[in-house]
């Protein structure tokens, strides 16, 4: 199955807080379906997904370079 990431993980991997990739990125219509999703503070994302996600076009660079902009 590969490495599950939490959003703290999430957020630590990719360099923007907890918070952002709570609020923001995982609400994204394009950001990777959790792979566990048994609560709200119960959900686990694939490594791989969210680094192929992270990977992709420049609006999801400027997705997590807005992160604590506001």
């Amino acid at each position: 199955m590969g490495t599950l990431l939490d959003t703290g993980q999430i957020a630590e991997l990719l360099g923007v807080s907890r918070e952002h990739v709570t609020n923001r990125l995982t609400k994204r219509s394009d950001f990777p379906r959790p792979v566990i999703d048994a609560s709200r503070k119960m959900r686990r994302w694939s490594e791989a997904d969210v680094m192929a996600w992270a990977g992709g076009d420049q609006s999801k660079r400027a997705a997590m370079s807005d992160a604590d902009s506001r």
